[in-house]
């Protein structure tokens, strides 16, 4: 049982990094390309 929880929480703490890096790229992109239009 504690198998499967280890799991669970691998997969969030995976989900989460993978949020935290892609947000991470989208401001370094953003900054980057000053001229480029921001959709908010």
């Amino acid at each position: 049982m504690s198998g499967i929880i280890l799991l669970l929480a691998a997969v969030i703490l995976l989900g989460v990094a993978l949020y935290s890096l892609v947000s991470y790229i989208k401001e370094r992109r953003a900054s980057q390309l000053p001229f480029h239009k921001k959709k908010k």
